[in-house]
């Protein structure tokens, strides 16, 4: 799997670590570790092979007395039996702690603990095994985690495991085993019970503390308890609610239409070629993320100029492209494909009718791909829709009549299979590729008007879920050219449409809290709405530098409301992209290769990535298996170690951005029904709901943590 496909424990462990040791404000030095002691845990008796009743502990001072933290302390079990783990750090409380298990013969039995350099240091603790003698008995097999973060959901390597035996001290099957805590000021999150199965053994799956110290836990079954190991419990980083940008990466041009391909690696071109003097050309470059940085992309040769082309992914992985640049305002009616298996562009596909210029493709639940608006070699606005099928493009000369927006924001409706357009005009309107009109072939629908009665040009719209989609953003340009009304400063307003509803209605989607223009959306794996970038001054692309909005924002369906988050680090305005990676992040780049009148957009041949909160929480759920292909309405399984920690499966489709709009990108919550190694998961019923093609597929836990995506193709 490669870097851009898997965001791992490990490293998301290192950024959290990284963010505990360095709590803004804090001055306070370090104290170095002089003295080791202990604290409880000595003199124990116990059965042979079970773990002691409660845990050693040894504290860790300075000079003065005082607690130390962090020191590593080792432990070690001699002679035989077990310690829960060789190495613990000391907490805040400058305390380490072990459960011990004793070894299978009778007597006495120790265990050290050590670090080098420390006055009483190695201590030995002492315990007494003995032969079982009757009555009921819970012991501790694995330990809660020595440090956890507020909330967070335990990894399943060190969620609770008990082991219960009867008055015989055999195992005993269907024990129920409550979990409590047994100290520290917080709630035990999760499911608190568990039931022994056939070895004795109780497991649990989910739980977490939500507070912040030093916890233990307790165990009960019948009149038997036992108190766990001490667990450190941290406060969340502020990204957890902020989120946080990663470096500027630089690319060999503006990547202004990028690509997120089956295979991982992600397809880009931009207006000019930065490598031959600015020169004109746009030619392709495919990024491996495992390979290195972007400037180790590969050039692709392709026959066309595809800057301000349309594009989508077809339903076999392909990529199609309509159009392309002849000039300024004045497309090109040539086809373009893309195989990501031979890595290569088809050559000599039929052309189209028309010239196309900033048109946008979608694909239909049959898999036909349908391009409309965009000007053609003269100029001229385009008004016929063209449909591919069978192989070749077919014109809908039913459409002809309505002066269709540059990239209309087109999205397939689940109700009937028809083709929405949500923008940028405020009458929103459905198309019927199959219908008739007087004009022959093609049918528009009139459908609601939009709250906000201003042209939203430039403004971003994405379907969160199934028939559901949100606009935002977009508008300020008193000289679109279009009929309808127009404001002088884009808009923060947000609409959102159920296109399931019975009488489908633009409602309110709450309000940004910056107006922006050339702005991105993106559906991320929880189901919330990320917007990236765009410029809150009004004209065509507003440069001023001040008024760009760098803040990123979240919108929450459930809630209707937004949340402002961390600000990226450039100015990203016109042909700026964001595109969601399979690891949950967001890359959010480019900008330029363009002029703002008479001035000259500044290129931005970069981009950022932007972590968003959930991957500041904890321990993210692991995806260790699923189909690669899958039918419509099939039940199909996923293997995840996280199965008892389940509450969501989402899949979104690869994205294929570009000019504010991502015209692959569509979202859907997949019912799941938890089992004893993962989760089976059903399809979607039908190719209304979820175009054939690739998704990437996540399962998340309680606090909104993705797992990292997994790419499967339904079809």
């Amino acid at each position: 799997m490669t870097r851009a496909r898997q965001f791992t424990h490990s490293a998301l462990a290192t950024i959290l670590a990284a963010v505990s040791l360095h709590c803004g404000g804090d001055t306070t030095q370090p104290t170095t570790a002089a003295a080791i002691e202990i604290v409880a845990g000595d003199g124990q008796s116990g059965t042979v092979g079970a773990a002691l009743p409660s845990p050693l502990v040894v504290l860790v001072t300075d000079a003065d007395g005082n607690p130390v933290q962090g020191v590593t302390v080792h432990w070690d079990a001699a002679g035989a039996g077990s310690v829960s783990a060789t190495t613990v750090q000391s907490g805040s409380d400058g305390r380490a702690a072990v459960q011990r298990v004793l070894g299978p013969t009778p007597g006495e039995q120790t265990t050290t603990a050590s670090v080098s350099g420390l006055q009483g240091s190695p201590i030995t603790f002492t315990a007494t095994a003995t032969e079982g003698t009757g009555g009921a008995g819970i012991a501790i097999a694995t330990n809660p985690p020595t440090s956890a973060l507020t909330g967070e959901v335990f990894d399943p390597s060190v969620q609770p495991v008990l082991q219960v035996t009867d008055a015989n001290n055999a195992p005993a099957s269907g024990v129920q085993v409550t979990a409590a805590l047994a100290s520290g000021s917080g709630t035990l999150e999760g499911s608190t019970t568990a039931t022994t199965d056939a070895g004795g053994v109780a497991r649990f799956g989910d739980l977490g503390i939500r507070g912040t110290g030093s916890f233990t836990l307790a165990f009960t079954a019948g009149a038997s308890s036992v108190t766990s190991a001490p667990v450190e419990v941290q406060p969340l980083p502020a990204e957890a609610t902020t989120g946080k940008w990663g470096p500027v990466i630089d690319w060999p041009m503006v990547p202004l239409h990028m690509h997120l391909l089956p295979t991982g690696k992600i397809l880009a071109w931009g207006k000019y070629d930065s490598g031959v003097n600015g020169t004109m050309g746009g030619r392709p470059r495919l990024w491996d993320p495992a390979a290195g940085p972007p400037t180790t992309a590969r050039m692709i040769e392709v026959d066309t100029m595809l800057f301000c082309a349309g594009h989508a992914f077809m339903a076999d992985g392909k990529l199609m492209t309509s159009g392309g640049h002849k000039a300024d305002d004045k497309g090109i009616d040539v086809t373009e494909i893309f195989d990501p298996a031979s890595e290569s562009f088809q050559p000599g596909l039929p052309k189209m009718a028309f010239g196309r210029w900033y048109p946008t493709v979608t694909e239909l639940p049959d898999g036909r791909m349908l391009t409309m608006a965009g000007r053609d070699s003269a100029g001229q606005v385009v008004e016929i829709p063209e449909i591919w099928e069978n192989n070749q493009w077919v014109q809908l000369p039913g459409g002809n009549g309505l002066e269709i927006p540059y990239y209309p924001r087109n999205f397939v409706d689940p109700k009937n299979g028809l083709v929405f357009m949500a923008g940028e005009r405020i009458q929103s309107r459905w198309f019927d590729v199959d219908g008739s009109s007087a004009g022959g072939r093609g049918r528009w629908i009139s459908g609601p008007m939009h709250i906000y009665l201003k042209n939203r040009d430039y403004g971003t719209a994405v379907m969160y879920e199934a028939g559901k989609i949100l606009y935002t953003g977009g508008g300020g340009d008193t000289g679109w050219p279009t009929p309808d009304p127009k404001a002088n400063v884009p808009t923060a307003i947000a609409e959102k449409i159920d296109l399931n509803a019975a009488s489908p209605a633009w409602t309110s989607a709450g309000t940004m809290a910056f107006p922006r223009r050339h702005l991105n959306s993106t559906v991320l794996p929880d189901g919330q709405v990320l917007i990236t970038g765009g410029t809150t001054g009004g004209g065509f692309v507003d440069i001023n530098v001040g008024d760009a909005a760098r803040n990123a924002e979240l919108w929450n369906p459930a809630t209707n409301q937004w949340t402002t988050l961390a600000a990226n680090s450039k100015m990203r305005v016109y042909h700026s992209v964001s595109l969601l990676l399979p690891d949950g992040t967001v890359l959010h780049g480019a900008s330029g290769n363009a002029m703002a009148g008479i001035q000259v957009v500044p290129d931005e041949n970069n981009h950022e990535i932007f972590s968003p909160p959930y991957l500041f929480k904890g321990a993210r759920p692991t995806i260790t298996s699923a189909p690669t292909d899958v039918s419509y309405g099939q039940t199909f399984s996923v293997a995840t170690p996280n199965a008892a920690q389940i509450t969501g499966v989402r899949w979104i489709k690869l994205g294929s951005v570009t000019h504010a709009f991502d015209a692959g990108q569509r979202a859907n919550t997949l019912s799941f029904t938890p089992t004893a190694t993962g989760v089976d998961v059903t399809a979607p019923a039908s190719p209304n709901l979820a175009p054939p093609g690739h998704y990437q597929l996540f399962i998340l836990n309680r606090n909104g943590v993705p797992s990292a995506g997994k790419l499967v193709h339904v079809q």
